[in-house]
């Protein structure tokens, strides 16, 4: 390479580079938008794929994200804001009347006397503040509506051009990307098992076990059942807590409100149902590959919601998984050559 090759290799890289820069500045305002139009387009991409044969592309990514925001995006938006209605209304409704008549059963049931007053205290200011920020987030949206329009705006465009050139785009990193053959097919490969496992069978699984609670709940005439559903949504979706994080305490609520037969049949309901269906969805809906641990997942999960806010649930494993992908890739595709033994 001569001189003048190297000299503009340089400069080409170092203009790379400052607009790399200038383009992520442009994008992190709408990194969250961004990342759930792809999270959508991946999950609306078998349905795309098929309707793509007798439609054509545009046609099906119009059809497709029809069918995406009116089975899951505008449910869902629908469903979080009543979840937050009632997050509210179960502050309202615990006065201090209401926490005495439970001190003074709990008094009566246990052998000891116990204080719980401080375990009250604690669960009043959990739900105080968990309906502030969620009545927060609610007003803060209102007050945001051109930022949420165009974030929207954003999200359509990505969903909508990612359906459409989605296989195209693919090509284009089979293509740039300077990577082994075999190297970037298993990369291509795992990162699908990876998003599918994230997107589909975890959340599968933990649809299941909210609507089975919600039903329950619902049956047993407990109130906030849309606000219960989505909390075990959210916690079927943690390893090691799951679903029992709700329907256990429910249990114990109808037990010391006088309702034994129901705190009964909620257990048996959560303890062999519930957990069942787990057993009974994960195998069928799980495919073989890249697993994420459950140290992992949990940092995922907060971290993502810290990060992200709720669409963080989903995006943060997602982002962690990839990194281990890559690291174990690396570390299997490219191991470090042996280090000769000094003489």
């Amino acid at each position: 390479m001569s001189a003048q090759s190297r000299r503009s290799r340089r400069i080409l890289l170092i203009t790379g580079l400052l607009v790399v820069l200038f383009s992520l500045l442009i994008v992190l305002p709408f990194i969250t938008w961004i990342l759930v139009g792809t999270i959508l387009a991946y999950v609306l991409l078998p349905l795309h794929r098929r309707l793509s044969r007798p439609f054509g592309d545009t046609l099906a990514a119009g059809v497709s994200i029809f069918v995406g925001l009116l089975f899951v995006l505008i449910p869902l938006i629908v469903i979080v804001g009543v979840a937050a209605s009632q997050a509210i209304q179960l502050w309202e409704s615990y006065d201090a009347g209401e926490a005495s008549q439970i001190d003074d059963l709990i008094g009566e049931i246990l052998p000891v006397e116990a204080d719980i007053s401080a375990l009250q205290d604690a669960f009043a200011g959990a739900v105080s503040t968990g309906a502030s920020g969620l009545a927060g987030n609610l007003f803060s949206i209102v007050g945001g509506l051109p930022e949420l329009f165009i974030g929207f705006t954003v999200l359509l465009f990505v969903l909508f051009y990612s359906l459409k050139d989605g296989d195209n785009a693919i090509a284009w990193l089979e293509k740039t990307v300077p990577l082994d053959p075999d190297v970037q097919d298993t990369l291509f490969k795992e990162t699908d098992l990876l998003l599918y496992n994230s997107l589909v069978s975890n959340v599968a699984v933990a649809v299941a076990q909210a609507l089975l609670v919600g039903a329950a709940f619902l049956a047993l005439d407990i109130s906030n059942v849309i606000f219960w559903t989505m909390t075990t949504f959210v916690a079927a979706l943690v390893p090691l807590i799951g679903a029992s994080i709700v329907w256990v305490p429910g249990s114990v609520y109808l037990f010391i409100v006088g309702r034994p037969i129901s705190a009964v049949a909620l257990f048996v309901f959560g303890a062999v149902i519930v957990s069942l269906a787990d057993n009974i969805i994960r195998p069928r809906v799980m495919r073989s590959g890249t697993q994420l641990s459950p140290v992992l997942t949990i940092i995922g999960i907060f971290g993502g919601i810290a990060l992200f806010g709720f669409v963080g649930l989903l995006i943060g494993p997602i982002i962690l998984g990839m990194a281990k992908l890559i690291i174990d890739i690396l570390v299997e595709a490219y191991p470090e050559p042996a280090v000769a033994k000094q003489a």
